[in-house]
């Protein structure tokens, strides 16, 4: 069912429904089957800003139309237009992670276009060409908080870290992308590749939706999926991080053009399509695009593709415009893409709705720890379809909302019919509090002013399913697979 090809994997036409099978050299599954994102929806009329290390018109973004709406540097070197159009290493990564969320696949034929093919894009540069500094990063905010409705910009992608660790109490960058999240724009963040290390601002913040990594091995088929290894962890602030996962391995993404990475990626799979007994003879003209062992000139033809077919596979050149690439830098503009299809279908959605639509529609993953994925797997055409139903236009922001003599807790959700609070301070036990219904899909309870201390709880929707509260962004591992929400009461002043 899954036939060996050139030491890569293929996947057949029974493995992609509604699809024709790919070249044989496109191996890798396009970003958009593997989520299972409504392709009938592709971020036309949203604008993603994306903060990254540099950037290059590339023509997934410019054809067959130019979606760049703007291109900025706010670092020191002040990058013009034509600076921008100049090859650059520091212009890959950047690019990339805006070809994942909206490429339009122009070099495959629409094959591997972004799920947000039809976004705009706002592109601005925060590496100076030494380092990333959290001061470049609340530049970049600061731009978009001064620029966002020239630019109709909804969502900003952010694919790298600071190089200071703050609480978001203090965090100048979590105060700016609170007030963007006020503005209605939805902040997505990776949450870094270092299980070992913290996750630092702007991944950090309590408003950022924080995205980890999972590996799919580029498969249909969720039994398969492990942990990446992304960075994951309690915030000073007794937040946990990150809130949702989404696939980071193996992920397509067009290579930067007319460089040397490129040239050898072509002259690579030229020779690799060739018949043995014509190898030999193109493989000598060919040797200088590639970094191949010049001494192979002397082996057999069979070696000779053997050395290539290696070459393709350390250098991730599995297409020969396309390499895959790694980490949560993509997983992030993958969630950014699907807000994008969320906000097309309804325009109407606040950050807090579709965070909390985000979290309610994710699938947790029973093999990897709860605090390493969050919410869980992002699902794609769920989200889309929640959006659709979606009939309000603001939810409560704060839950649990504690007074003077009262707290006040809130409860989200179109298709439930029953809600209970069921927690610490009802010894667990189910049906002692029970929300009720506001208004459709919004639910509510006051309840008494709890003693100082700290209390874990949950809601038990309709008796049968248990869920952390989407607006508590403090929580705890519950020993079942799964995430508390803490409460805290602090004494009274």
């Amino acid at each position: 069912m899954v036939p060996a090809y050139h030491g890569f994997l293929f996947y057949s036409c029974f493995n992609m429904p509604n699809k024709k099978p790919p070249r044989k050299d496109y191996i890798i599954i396009p970003v958009y089957l593997r989520v299972n994102a409504d392709t009938a929806y592709t971020g036309k009329g949203v604008t993603i800003a994306f903060i990254d290390s540099g950037f290059y018109p590339h023509p997934e973004l410019t054809k067959p139309d130019s979606r760049i709406l703007k291109m900025i540097d706010v670092t020191a070197e002040k990058f013009k237009q034509s600076d921008f159009e100049l090859v650059r290493a520091s212009s890959w990564h950047g690019t990339m992670v805006a070809c994942v969320a909206c490429g339009s696949g122009f070099s495959s034929k629409g094959y591997y276009r972004g799920i947000a093919n039809d976004a705009s894009v706002v592109l601005i540069k925060a590496f100076d060409g030494k380092t990333i500094r959290s001061a470049t990063i609340l530049k970049a905010l600061q731009w978009i908080l001064k620029h966002h409705k020239e630019y109709h910009i909804r969502i900003i992608n952010i694919s790298l870290g600071g190089d200071r660790y703050e609480s978001g109490k203090r965090s100048r960058i979590c105060k700016v992308i609170k007030k963007l999240n006020q503005l209605g724009i939805t902040v997505v963040a990776a949450a870094g590749n270092n299980p070992m290390k913290q996750v630092l601002p702007p991944a950090s913040c309590p408003d950022v939706i924080t995205v980890g990594g999972i590996d799919d091995n580029n498969l249909f088929d969720e039994k398969k999926i492990t942990d990446y290894g992304s960075s994951f962890g309690r915030t000073t602030d007794g937040f946990m991080k990150p809130e949702m996962v989404a696939p980071s391995r193996l992920l397509p993404a067009p290579m930067l053009l007319g460089n040397e990475i490129y040239d050898e990626s072509q002259a690579l799979h030229t020779l690799l399509k060739l018949p043995l007994k014509e190898l030999k003879v193109k493989f000598k003209k060919q040797i200088k695009k590639t970094k191949l062992d010049r001494a192979l000139i002397d082996k057999k033809p069979k070696e000779i593709r053997k050395a290539i077919i290696e070459r393709l596979r350390v250098e991730k050149f599995f297409a020969p415009n396309y390499q895959h690439v790694d980490g949560t830098s993509f997983a992030a503009p993958i969630v950014s893409s699907i807000i994008a299809q969320m906000l097309e279908a309804n325009p109407k959605l606040t950050p807090s709705l579709i965070k909390m639509i985000l979290a309610d529609t994710a699938r947790r993953l029973p093999d990897i720890v709860p605090e390493k994925q969050g919410y869980g797997l992002i699902t794609a055409r769920a989200c889309v379809q929640r959006a659709l139903e979606e009939t309000h236009l603001h939810v409560v922001e704060v839950s649990p909302n504690i007074l003077r003599d009262r707290i006040i807790f809130y409860y989200h959700d179109h298709h439930a019919k029953k809600v209970t609070l069921v927690g610490d301070f009802t010894a667990w036990r189910k049906d002692m509090i029970v929300l009720h219904k506001v208004e459709a899909g919004l639910w509510r309870i006051d309840i008494p002013l709890l003693s100082e201390g700290s209390y874990q709880y949950k809601f038990l929707i309709d008796d049968k399913r248990w869920v952390e509260d989407p607006l508590n962004p403090q929580k705890e591992n519950d020993h079942y697979n799964g995430l508390n929400s803490v409460l805290i009461v602090q004494p009274s002043s």
